[in-house]
């Protein structure tokens, strides 16, 4: 029983410093973050997490055959890189018009103001937050985008099994999958938190997120696709 609770922190530890460097996820949330929506931000951060537990989980498992037929899948992959450039230019194309048209006609209400002592909002100041599940397939199909997750999490579980950080077990495999969902998630956490807490001072940026962030994943999207084809 001792395996499990080491490999969940060893999978904590691992999730959480992986989830770091951006990515599609961290771009998605922080964006919602500095627009309000932390609770759509957290469900697309949980679909996101689940991604990566899910994979582990196959990886620890034995499993890791039937992802590799997916990820080495052309259209498969070529799918998922063109969801996230759809996805970035649903930003650029609607949602640019969307959010500048919100702004608008919350600056026009009374009661849209910081108030200066407190610094509160007093106002409905945060754009409306879809319900549903919606959010979390989204995380889910970001997180899946990636080309490199799957080869990614090999080679780490690859190494730790090697250097006898893990050993191979069903409870280790459990234990290190469920650590690594609990690891993102929590990364993910702090990003929405401090995006949520900058977006006062965030000033005319703020109006601009939207835009950077389609930006980014279309350019995500872009080098996912052209892997796709190149990186066999």
């Amino acid at each position: 029983m001792a395996a499990f609770p080491l490999s969940l922190v060893v999978g904590l530890l691992a999730g959480f410093f992986g989830a770091i460097p951006p990515g599609p996820l961290g771009v998605t949330c922080l964006r919602k973050a500095l627009q309000g929506r932390r609770r759509e931000a957290y469900r697309v951060a949980a679909g996101g997490s689940i991604t990566d537990t899910f994979v582990c989980g196959l990886i620890g498992f034995g499993l890791g055959w039937i992802l590799e037929r997916l990820v080495t899948n052309v259209v498969v992959r070529t799918g998922l890189a063109l969801f996230l450039l759809s996805y970035g230019a649903k930003l650029l194309l609607v949602d640019v018009r969307k959010d500048a048209a919100h702004g608008a006609a919350l600056r026009r209400l009374p009661d849209f103001r910081l108030t200066p002592a407190t610094s509160e909002r007093t106002g409905p100041t945060e754009l409306p937050e879809p319900g549903g599940i919606r959010p979390v397939l989204t995380g889910l199909l970001q997180g899946a985008a990636n080309p490199a997750l799957f080869v990614n999490w090999t080679i780490l579980i690859g190494f730790l099994v090697g250097h006898r950080l893990l050993v191979p077990s069903a409870a280790t495999a459990a234990g290190f999958a469920l650590g690594v969902g609990l690891g993102v998630f929590l990364w993910f956490v702090v990003l929405i938190e401090l995006g949520d807490r900058w977006r006062d001072r965030a000033g005319g940026w703020l109006g601009h997120a939207t835009a950077a962030a389609g930006v980014l994943l279309v350019g995500f999207g872009a080098f996912f696709t052209w892997r796709s084809f190149v990186v066999r």
